[in-house]
């Protein structure tokens, strides 16, 4: 069994309400034996691609909207957020990244319980991970004054889903693949 919902939003901030509304209606679909903490982690990671996307793509620059593309399996489920966003520079360049860039590693950026990378896959993709430290001491609170507020979003998005992709499919367009194995 394989469905497709499909949802397209203006790429505007005054959305993110409209976005987690139908991600908390699609979600038992998406995993219909999922409990409330499902439905809210999935609001997270929406939530966190949207933003990111109005912030720092060109999507609304190319007069263009968000589109969101769901894919449910019988042990999956797959979102494709599509966006013209600037894409991710790998030793200075962007996609297509040229042969030496790929099969490398690039750190994103520090979290307080980890380091979020991203590995260039081929010329056109590049896949996101979350790496965690080990013995980090989350009470202390003069860590978070040590870190910067961008680019938290992806390792929310890391850690809650289990592969994150991002690919150059043509003419400035993105295309953001989130999949997420069910019990």
């Amino acid at each position: 069994m394989r469905d497709i919902l499909r949802f397209h939003v203006p790429c505007k901030i005054e959305y993110t309400k409209l976005v987690e509304d139908f991600i908390k209606i699609s979600a038992r679909y998406l995993h219909p034996n999922g409990s409330n903490d499902f439905v809210t982690k999935l609001c997270s990671v929406m939530n966190e691609v949207f933003i990111n996307i109005v912030r720092h793509s060109n999507t609304a620059a190319e007069n263009e909207i968000i589109r969101f593309q769901f894919e449910i399996g019988l042990k999956y489920f797959s979102i494709s957020i599509y966006d013209y966003g600037p894409g991710f520079k790998a030793d200075g360049n962007i996609p297509p990244y040229p042969k030496e860039c790929i099969g490398k590693k690039y750190k994103l950026r520090d979290v307080i319980d980890g380091i979020v990378y991203y590995k260039v896959l081929d010329p056109f993709s590049i896949s996101f991970e979350f790496e965690e430290k080990q013995d980090v001491e989350l009470d202390d609170l003069a860590n978070f004054d040590k870190l910067a507020d961008n680019g938290l979003g992806m390792s929310i998005v890391t850690k809650l889903m289990d592969t994150v992709t991002y690919s150059y499919v043509g003419n400035g367009k993105f295309d953001w693949k989130l999949t997420k194995t069910l019990d």
